[in-house]
């Protein structure tokens, strides 16, 4: 029952949040997701159905960095969406990559780049938050 509640729960703030701060729930499950896909791969010799679990890990991040990358916005985004872009399709390959090879150290690379991004977006959005809050379009 509690993972009912927990998925209800984040499908609300899914529902909820604004773009900013979609964006900084998806990069979270992709933090979520690749550190889980390490943790499974270093456990497999306990259980070799983790390699099974960390694939599924590795496909699910995969799937929210094409999430973004189809969310970009090329026309208005100029160059920055072009980066971003390109930057994706090599976290995508990258990651693939490391599911055939059950790669730690591909996944941690991904994860590094990631998690610095993340922390940019989430400044950002904070960022902005606070001026729609100080101009009162909040």
């Amino acid at each position: 029952m509690s993972k009912n509640v927990t998925a209800n729960y984040q499908q609300a703030q899914v529902g909820t949040a604004n773009p900013g701060q979609r964006v900084v729930l998806v990069y979270r499950g992709i933090v979520k997701n690749l550190q889980s896909a390490i943790e499974l791969i270093g456990a497999a010799k306990d259980d070799p159905n983790n390699l099974l679990k960390a694939g599924s890990s590795i496909q699910l991040a995969e799937q929210l960095v094409l999430e973004l990358q189809l969310a970009l916005d090329k026309e208005k985004g100029g160059a920055l969406a072009k980066d971003l872009d390109g930057l994706y399709d090599f976290w995508r390959r990258h990651l693939s990559d490391a599911n055939v090879k059950k790669s730690r150290e591909m996944i941690q690379e991904v994860l590094n780049m990631v998690k610095d991004l993340a922390e940019s977006w989430a400044a950002a959005e904070k960022s902005a938050r606070a001026t729609m809050n100080k101009t009162g379009d909040a």
